[in-house]
């Protein structure tokens, strides 16, 4: 990570956007991963599968079976430097990124009502939550992705 924080510093961007899941894959032992990974795999499945109309369910276990089955072998299947999908949750990231000295800047709330209005058209369950400067999306009461602003 500190390798990553540091290219980002060389770039100087005048801000950084941040989007991860809210879900600690980082860990080492197999049984915590297998844990994290089970309840966020699992509310992010029942978000998909309560709002995918049947008629696109072909295209969605296509995208579960390329994308999402390869990254959920990689968390509880692989060790050491062949495990690339090492996700964090937001309390993380804010953690390193303030001490790589990036300021957290506030979200923009007219731009956070446009998106809630289009998470509206997935159907029910889905909801947006500001906090500590930071937007999550979540699937009922589970946060499954975080977005937060940065400043250089």
């Amino acid at each position: 990570m500190e390798c990553f924080l540091k290219a980002i510093w060389k770039l100087k961007p005048r801000l950084m956007l941040i989007t991860e899941q809210e879900s600690n894959t980082n860990e080492s032992s197999l049984k915590t991963r297998l844990e994290n990974a089970l309840g966020f795999y699992g509310a992010l499945f029942d978000g998909l599968e309560a709002n995918v109309p049947k008629a696109r369910e072909a295209d969605r276990s296509i995208m579960e079976r390329m994308l999402l089955s390869e990254e959920i072998k990689n968390i509880i299947a692989c060790e050491g430097i062949q495990r690339k999908e090492r996700h964090e949750k937001a309390e993380t990231w804010v953690r390193w990124l303030e001490l790589a000295g990036f300021q957290r800047k506030p979200l923009n709330n007219a731009r956070i009502l446009q998106v809630t209005r289009h998470l509206q058209n997935y159907g029910g369950g889905y909801k947006l939550e500001e906090r500590d400067q930071c937007l999550f999306v979540c699937w009922n009461d589970c946060p499954l992705y975080f977005i937060s602003v940065w400043k250089f």
